[in-house]
């Protein structure tokens, strides 16, 4: 009896053992709505201006992001992708950090054009690099069963389909209805690009395909598509189990909880802080599709191809932890990598020596990674093979307007000489119009260049004149800094016809006093 009540007293022990150690493997998956790091993606602005002045040392591949844009029509099919801003990715002190630059502003629909002047609103200026540091996904559980998580933060700005062209009443893409979910550009997205950027490979592994509903509102035929990553649909958003309103009206839940500040440089529009973001599910309306609106109601008739609305994608994870890796630095370059050799710098441009870039997150990995500075214009030898500048590059052959010679002088030989005497004489006739003015004892002007008596008391001097004259002389020299202007961004085989005319509008001005451009 005592070892039958021993060996149950044994059992009750493991028992009780094995029940605490499911409890404490049960307490480390995570909840439903309780917010877990996966992966990695660009997402707070490098503010500090030391760092940045370290970051931009660092070598950098400079890739296109491909942005579309078009002559200003929003359904006529024209959309082209173009290379007016570039990312590139990088590592600097054990962090990862992305840099963007862009010549001109995405528009804020695919249609239309790029453009340096108007803006998009971003608050980002064209032609200056941004650095963006990689930091640790939020996500939402909305499934702790299935493992269904949806990012916290707004991450991107992207438009759901990039081509539009109206055909009849239908709006397509190619061949297919332009909202259709299945052959959008966002699906096309969130599966590559995204995909890539945000995952190592290793973390790629715990990410289960799922099959996700895309039916179009409003319709009985059913759709689905089959996808690592997806984002959530009109229904999804109805759902109490995933903790949304079953109401489409505003919605505290639904709204996106912060909008990263790279989302903002991608052009996303914002209200009160918040933005609109897209839902997988299309509009029964040819080309239109679903959101979230800023407020956190429902709207299914947004037009495809905005670029301003945000995207909040949704996975599926094998396993739910409260941390399943994150880190571009996770990546284990397993996948091979794009070579590139030694590129030589030029008078303007710098160069650098030959490295490896890895295939699956952009990161160089090896080469001397040496920047090579640019020399700089060197003008020490005439063309005729005599020492002395003569106004052009030894090396590369274009014009100097202004240069240094042997001595470090500033010189002003060839085009720029001619110019400069020019220039002398057009100040002379600048005299000559200040001069330009005479006065009667009434204090009226008689327009010639009377000389009178200084030393009359009531003699007033009439500069209205000297005025017209000066304005005239204004005239001509902003006529003068534009033709530089003009001229100056031109290669020198092309200057020829321009430089001819703009000559001999100053030598004409200079003798005659004209100013009827030439």
């Amino acid at each position: 009896m005592k070892q039958a009540r021993r060996m149950l007293s044994i059992l009750l022990t493991l028992v009780l053992l094995l029940g605490s150690l499911a409890v404490g493997f049960s307490a480390f998956a995570a909840e439903k709505g309780s917010i877990i790091k996966f992966g990695s993606y660009p997402q707070s602005e490098v503010t500090n201006t030391k760092l940045i002045g370290a970051l931009a040392d660092v070598q950098k591949h400079w890739k296109s992001f491909g942005y579309y844009s078009g002559n200003g029509s929003w359904d006529n099919g024209a959309m082209k992708a173009s290379d007016f801003a570039k990312y590139a990715d990088f590592i600097y002190g054990n962090e990862a950090y992305r840099a963007i630059v862009c010549t001109k502003y995405r528009p804020k629909q695919t249609g239309a054009e790029a453009s340096a002047p108007s803006g998009n609103g971003s608050g980002y200026a064209t032609d200056f690099i941004y650095y963006f540091k990689y930091e640790p996904i939020e996500w939402i559980v909305l499934d702790a069963t299935s493992g269904l998580l949806m990012s916290k933060k707004v991450l991107d700005s992207q438009p759901y389909q990039n081509v539009v062209k109206k055909n009849g009443d239908k709006y397509l893409t190619g061949s297919q209805e332009a909202n259709s979910y299945a052959g959008s550009s966002l699906r096309a997205f969130l599966n590559g690009s995204f995909y890539n950027v945000a995952f190592s490979p290793a973390q790629q592994t715990l990410i289960k395909d799922g099959t996700y509903d895309c039916t179009p509102y409003g319709s009985t035929t059913a759709a689905s598509v089959t996808n690592k990553v997806t984002v959530l649909s009109y229904e999804d958003c109805q759902s109490t189990g995933y903790g949304f309103s079953a109401t489409t009206g505003p919605n505290t839940a639904r709204m996106a909880g912060d909008v990263t500040a790279y989302a903002v440089s991608q052009g996303i529009s914002l209200t009160d802080g918040r933005a609109a973001w897209w839902l997988r599910t299309p509009d029964s309306t040819s080309g239109r599709t679903c959101t979230v609106e800023p407020n956190g109601s429902l709207s299914h008739s947004m037009v495809v191809n905005w670029t301003d609305k945000g995207v909040r994608p949704v996975i599926a994870v094998k396993t739910v932890a409260d941390n399943l890796g994150n880190g571009i630095l996770d990546c284990p370059h397993q996948s091979g990598t794009e070579s590139f050799a030694k590129v030589e710098a030029t008078c303007e441009t710098a160069g650098h020596e030959a490295y490896a870039i890895c295939n699956d997150c952009s990161i160089v990995l090896s080469g001397s990674n040496e920047v090579i500075p640019a020399t700089g214009h060197v003008d020490k030898v005439m063309r005729s093979g005599e020492k002395g500048a003569d106004g052009w590059c030894d090396v590369c052959g274009d014009e100097l307007m202004v240069h240094l010679d042997n001595s470090g002088s500033l010189q002003l030989d060839g085009p720029m000489k001619s110019i400069m005497d020019l220039i002398r004489k057009l100040v002379q006739k600048l005299e000559e119009l200040m001069g330009k003015f005479s006065t009667k004892k009434d204090g009226k002007s008689d327009g010639t260049a009377t000389q009178t008596d200084s030393s009359s008391s009531d003699s007033n001097v009439d500069l209205s004149e000297t005025g017209k004259n000066l304005d005239a002389f204004a005239d001509v020299l902003g006529t003068i800094i534009n033709a530089f202007k003009g001229i100056s961004d031109k290669k020198s085989a092309e200057k020829e016809e321009d430089r001819s005319n703009f000559l001999d509008f100053l030598t004409s001005y200079a003798n005659d006093g004209s100013t009827t451009e030439g």
